[in-house]
């Protein structure tokens, strides 16, 4: 005779603490994210990542954020997980047409409510300026690629 075993389905329930507007008034590696978004008006979410690892590793702009790099490529988990934070927040949106994170209209009240130190807002800004030539060729290639899906789905 065979043993049936006794089968039976178990609910786990994960918690995950509750992120708000709030937490991020508090975390200067995401206002400085909104920052470089801002300055830049848009950027795609690989060139927003290459970006960080740049400012992080050349130009010693202050991020809490460990970088692996696969094939030369940057990634950082944390990094990925604070642009859905912002997304979810609704102080960044991804435009519809060129698939690029941009500022809304929360975002921008945000980052007058919450600014960065001016000096440490400078530095930032002109390490990007100088950083930028290298970051041209990731957009670039984002735009071509855009644009070769969406001429195919016409």
């Amino acid at each position: 005779m065979s043993q049936q075993q006794k089968q039976t389905k178990e609910l786990r329930i994960v918690t995950r603490p509750v992120i708000t507007i709030d937490s991020i008034r508090n975390d200067e590696s995401k206002i400085r994210l909104l920052h470089i978004i801002k300055h830049l008006e848009s950027i795609s979410e690989k060139a927003l990542i290459n970006l960080v690892y740049l400012l992080q590793t050349e130009a010693k702009v202050k991020f809490k954020y460990s970088f692996t790099t696969i094939g030369g490529i940057p990634f950082s988990k944390q990094l990925k997980d604070d642009i859905g934070i912002l997304l979810y927040l609704g102080l960044v949106e991804t435009d519809a047409v060129t698939r690029k994170l941009k500022l809304t209209s929360s975002g921008l009240e945000f980052l007058e409510k919450n600014p960065l130190n001016p000096d440490e807002l400078n530095t930032l800004i002109s390490s990007i300026d100088e950083l930028k030539s290298k970051v041209s060729a990731i957009e670039a290639e984002i735009d071509l690629t855009t644009k070769r899906v969406r001429g195919m789905r016409r």
